[in-house]
């Protein structure tokens, strides 16, 4: 599937006021044709959405256009949880096709803090997301499958704000750790990997992590994990320690972390845990912009939005 190339066959209005084809995002989804097969941009106007929004699996070839994620932007927020409905099903956006583009958008899911609630789940292959912002707590980011790539995005949240079986690349991107002072350290990532052939794993290049409390970089979610960080600045909300082995310790030999010339006060590495890999350890070129996430070249034919 490759949309029938870079050309925006349609475009859809949103508007909250009447003043488009539509006032609700599902309902301008709703109006595509199943097995859509040619991009068609989705024009949301500034507002605040609430409602839970879903692409399902037979209408890839969507772009999702915001104007913003500022205040003035545009926003989709929904407050379910996985108490209510799973964590999967918990997500503001659930985005299951391939070829799905996402820009200048803020997705929230204002549960709060009593348990995992996804702003944003993606499970098709090729997807893409540029200026946007995901606000949550716990799972705030969840990546279910297939290549995602985050550009120039704001990703807040407290444990596992970051994670899933996707594999991800994150260019220069802010990771906003908000963990209250009163609580244990939680982590920036759990990804899933668990077979050492697996594609799966999470690349940082750039960007930075802040916040206030003190974070994890990640713990692994599965027996293979990987996840890298490449020229990323840490603030000193990084513990020293820097990762966590959760339930693996007599696996930490088959987990992937590392961290590749990173900076700032929370980038000293000669406290971290004995089993993160050094970055000589590890095939950098593996890890790459090109090797890592668009080897076939997907992300140099989205549509210019």
């Amino acid at each position: 599937m490759d949309c029938g190339g870079n050309q925006v066959s349609n475009t859809i209005y949103v508007n909250q006021q009447g003043k488009g084809n539509f006032q609700t995002i599902q309902a301008a989804i709703d109006s595509i044709k199943n097995q859509n097969d040619k991009w068609i941009v989705i024009n949301i106007s500034s507002g605040i959405y609430k409602e839970k929004v879903h692409i399902p699996q037979g209408k890839p070839c969507i772009v999702l256009k915001g104007v913003g994620r500022g205040s003035r932007g545009t926003t989709i927020r929904y407050d379910d949880s996985s108490h209510h409905v799973g964590t999967s099903m918990s997500a503001t956006l659930i985005s299951s096709p391939p070829n799905v583009l996402v820009t200048n958008i803020k997705f929230e899911n204002t549960f709060g803090p009593n348990g995992p609630a996804v702003a944003a789940n993606f499970y098709g292959d090729k997807s893409a997301i540029f200026d946007s912002s995901f606000i949550g707590y716990q799972d705030t980011l969840l990546l279910s499958s297939g290549r995602s790539y985050f550009k120039n995005c704001y990703i807040q949240g407290e444990v596992d704000f970051i994670c899933g079986s996707g594999q991800s690349y994150f260019e220069n991107c802010v990771m906003n750790a908000t963990q209250a002072q009163n609580k244990p350290p939680g982590f920036v990532t759990a990804q899933m990997r668990n077979s050492p052939e697996g594609k799966e794993g999470f690349v940082f290049k750039g960007g930075s992590i802040v916040g206030n409390g003190q974070v994890n970089l990640g713990r692994p979610w599965g027996f293979y994990s990987r996840v890298i960080y490449w020229d990323t600045y840490f603030s000193s909300v990084v513990m020293p320690k820097g990762w966590d082995p959760w339930d693996k310790e007599s696996h930490v030999k088959d987990i992937t972390f590392a961290e590749i010339n990173c900076k700032g006060p929370g980038a000293d590495t000669k406290n971290r845990v004995n089993w993160m890999k050094k970055a000589e350890d590890i095939n950098k070129s593996e890890y790459t912009y090109s090797s890592f996430i668009n080897s076939d070249g997907w992300l140099n034919n989205l549509p210019s939005v």
